[in-house]
């Protein structure tokens, strides 16, 4: 009796086909999930930028960098206005160093999602480095941890010149070892910025941006290291031995995805999705901008009020 049944060719082309299909699939899945993942990001900076201007709303002005006092960041202040007041509640608000038992270390032991980009799937806590995966002697690291981190920083302001005037942009710090920090951006550790000081529009102005890239093997593993801290560290005061640094802004002088040994301040925005990262504008709008953008124009959107708008698309 003959029996029925595939030959070891007709079973090796169907496994070929099944193959082939597959390959086929898995790029178009990976594309949908990556749109899924941005479209997630960018929702959360929309969150950030409401509550930016919830803030606005109740204090008349943005709020600022870091709160000096008590060296904790601007994502700190931001908590009750992005649906984390129980949070919010539990961190101390005493003056000092950031360190301080009560008020570092419970943020940071605490994943906030809205501050985080899930396209960046290696870095949700402060270290990014292949080996190990992050330093035990860091002095950030609570309960033998690295804290959580953020992937969106307050833009500081642009560094460079301003391609309008030729005049050199502001900075409130300019230090060989860390870099320099912006005066004329939304983010600010001492002026007061408010919607009157906007004048150069607040849907040209970048507000909070992304800085959520990975450089890999194309840059040194400490650069990985050097750009994230936890999310609820804030300004150092260099007028009690802080370094002039604010941990959670970034002053524009890179390149978007310009991964290279750039000082702390300094450190370019960027992202993992496709050809550019997103940015919260100074309305709370979202954009995505692309990596290509033309340098001045890029510099020139960080800044509020330097008389300079260029055409962002």
């Amino acid at each position: 009796m003959k029996r029925k049944g595939f030959t070891l060719i007709e079973l090796l082309v169907v496994i070929a086909i099944i193959a082939i299909l597959i390959g086929l699939l898995l790029p178009a899945v990976q594309k949908v999930r990556e749109a899924a993942a941005r479209m997630k990001c960018q929702n959360n900076l929309k969150q950030l930028g409401l509550g930016v201007h919830s803030y606005h709303d109740t204090y008349s002005r943005f709020i600022p960098a870091g709160n000096m006092a008590t060296a904790l960041s601007w994502h700190v202040g931001i908590l009750p206005y992005i649906e984390q007041t129980a949070l919010f509640n539990k961190v101390s608000q005493n003056a000092g160093s950031y360190l301080v038992v009560g008020k570092y270390d419970i943020p940071v032991n605490n994943k906030v999602a809205t501050f985080l980009c899930p396209s960046q799937t290696e870095a949700e806590k402060m270290i990014l480095a292949p080996t190990p995966p992050h330093n035990v002697n860091f002095p950030e690291v609570i309960n033998n941890q690295p804290p959580y981190t953020t992937h969106y920083y307050g833009v500081g302001g642009p560094a460079g010149v301003n391609p309008t005037t030729g005049v050199t942009y502001i900075y409130e710090v300019n230090d060989a070892t860390q870099g320099r920090m912006g005066k004329q951006g939304m983010f600010q550790r001492t002026d007061a910025v408010n919607l009157s000081n906007i004048i150069d529009g607040t849907s040209n102005t970048l507000m909070v941006g992304e800085m959520s890239w990975s450089p890999g093997a194309i840059s040194p593993s400490n650069i990985a290291g050097t750009r994230f801290r936890g999310w609820a560290r804030g300004c150092e005061n260099p007028a009690i031995g802080g370094a002039p640094v604010c941990a959670g802004i970034k002053t524009i002088s890179n390149a978007i995805n310009a991964y290279s040994n750039t000082l702390f301040n300094e450190m370019p925005f960027g992202s993992q999705h496709t050809g550019g990262t997103n940015f919260a504008m100074g309305d709370a709008s979202v954009r995505f901008l692309n990596a290509s953008i033309n340098i001045n124009t890029y510099r020139a959107a960080a800044s509020y009020n330097s008389g300079e708008v260029l055409p962002l698309d």
